[in-house]
């Protein structure tokens, strides 16, 4: 018999692993959530920013559902935060996942005397942009906007490359340019959650 994981109102989802090593959320057996995080499209970094998501979701419904239940009735009508507004900010997997080959040696920064015209920048971010896994990075994309009801648009990953590119955004150095590519993937997803909320019949 499985152990029971006890909650106590207010202090938000329990988490921890029964005797047979099975990991559970507040008792429930999270490879329910696995199951159906696994059949969204979009690769195991995007599943596991979803699943994240929903763990977050669940933890912050539980703790509104108690602040709600021991707050005397006051007439008002209870406002409820919705799936799109309590999901958090997507954050992508570690930066070396985008490389094609993260065992390469990472480019330093070049000189920040050089102007961004500079032929320089532009054969610098050819080979930052080859390194770069381009189809894993539009796959993120594509699943994070399907898992929002929105539609992906092969402009979204242009605009993310072209944003990074920009030689003052990175002068050249590997880890600078991941974190701009990680920045507007991020800024790529807000706009999702954003289009999402403004789509007729759903409530935001």
């Amino acid at each position: 018999m499985r152990g029971a994981v006890q909650f106590k109102i207010g202090t938000g989802v329990a988490t921890g692993v029964d005797p047979e090593g099975i990991a559970v959320i507040n008792g429930i057996d999270t490879t329910a959530i696995d199951n159906l995080v696994s059949q969204i499209p979009g690769g195991s970094a995007v599943q596991k920013d979803i699943k994240q998501a929903f763990v977050d979701l669940l933890d912050r419904v539980v703790r509104e559902s108690a602040k709600s239940a021991s707050t005397p009735a006051s007439g008002e009508p209870a406002v409820t935060a919705s799936a799109t507004q309590l999901l958090p900010q997507a954050v992508p997997a570690a930066a070396s996942s985008l490389w094609k080959d993260a065992s390469l040696q990472g480019l330093t920064q070049l000189s920040d005397e050089l102007t961004a015209e500079d032929p320089v920048y532009n054969e610098r971010e050819a080979t930052l942009r080859d390194r770069l896994n381009v189809p894993e990075l539009e796959d993120r994309l594509r699943g994070y906007a399907k898992s929002m009801g929105v539609e992906y648009s092969s402009t979204d990953l242009d605009g993310v490359l072209r944003n990074a590119g920009y030689g003052a955004a990175h002068l050249g150095s590997s880890d600078r340019y991941m974190a701009a590519v990680e920045r507007f993937t991020n800024e790529a997803f807000k706009n999702y959650r954003e289009r999402a909320g403004n789509i007729p019949g759903v409530i935001s």
